[in-house]
């Protein structure tokens, strides 16, 4: 059996349209995944029901439901409603939204992690909600929420390659296409496999990076206050 990569690099272009919109749509749906999820945790501790029931229940139906589903609802049934997405459009939106249920509970275990001592003291400071949640609580809890956090990340990477069943040009779909000009299914799906693999590194390099850097600049904070 012999293996011919030669026919994967001669359609290097469609891998790197796949590859750049791959890190495109991850740079985009993760950012904004955050956001939900801190808004969303906001809302899932709050003590008001009318707050916290919706949160629930959006983070129950995100988790309980698969993204190919979510995402084939969102592409192929919109439209009977007279919405109509791109494929590209509709994976920011899935990914964002999906992964936003998953950092919301991360977050809310980071809040829960943290000593009542914490809020008891900042309520009888008399300092308000938002206030103490910003400057006193959300900053203790990068070491509870940076492992599980960066674990989902990646793997809103990883799931952006289900896209390509919305013809979405990913890396995935890239593989189908060359495969489909080229015949060589190991060697294609084998080089998308190895990309993946170096994307993923390289993002965990990156957040280790940033994680050593926000623990350095906890540990001045309090040497600069005393």
């Amino acid at each position: 059996m012999t293996f011919d990569f030669m026919a994967v690099w001669n359609n290097r272009d469609i891998l790197i349209e796949g590859i750049l919109n791959t890190l495109l749509i991850s740079v985009i749906a993760i950012p904004v995944g955050i956001c939900i999820g801190v808004f969303v945790c906001l809302l899932r501790i709050s003590k008001a029901r009318l707050l916290r029931w919706p949160a629930i229940a959006y983070i129950e139906v995100m988790r309980n439901i698969p993204l190919l589903i979510l995402i084939f609802m969102m592409f192929y049934a919109l439209p009977f409603y007279g919405v109509r997405l791109s494929g590209l459009t509709t994976g920011f939106i899935c990914l964002s939204i999906y992964g936003g249920a998953y950092f919301a509970e991360v977050f809310r275990g980071g809040v829960e992690a943290v000593s009542q001592g914490q809020f008891d003291a900042a309520k009888a400071l008399g300092l308000k909600y938002g206030f103490y949640m910003r400057r006193v609580i959300f900053p203790q809890l990068y070491s509870y929420v940076f492992p599980p956090a960066t674990n989902i990340a990646l793997t809103m990477i990883k799931e952006s390659s289900l896209l390509s069943m919305i013809t979405v040009a990913e890396l995935t779909y890239a593989a189908h296409e060359i495969n489909g000009r080229t015949f060589t299914p190991v060697e294609t799906f084998t080089t998308i496999a190895l990309i993946y693999w170096g994307i993923s590194i390289v993002f965990l390099k990156l957040t280790a990076i940033l994680q050593s850097r926000i623990e350095v600049e906890h540990i001045r904070i309090p040497i600069a206050i005393r």
